[in-house]
């Protein structure tokens, strides 16, 4: 099973109005990083994702439940 995860991320970053390159910025990661969650490329750490959390304003389970 597949997580919502990058479904998710994309979504939210887009209602935010904010951009790959924006988030990377926030969260001090390259924006092909950004890009690689975004495509199931790649995972953030949990550090990370508490990091994605507080920038995006959402919960653990607005950003990773379907």
């Amino acid at each position: 099973m597949e997580t919502p995860f990058p479904r998710k991320l994309r979504l939210l970053r887009k209602l935010k109005r904010c951009t790959q390159n924006s988030l990377a910025k926030a969260l001090n990661v390259s924006r092909t990083t950004v890009s690689a969650w975004e495509n199931r490329i790649a995972e953030p750490d949990l550090a990370t994702l508490k990091n994605i959390r507080d920038y995006l304003k959402v919960s653990y389970e607005n950003l990773l439940d379907d």
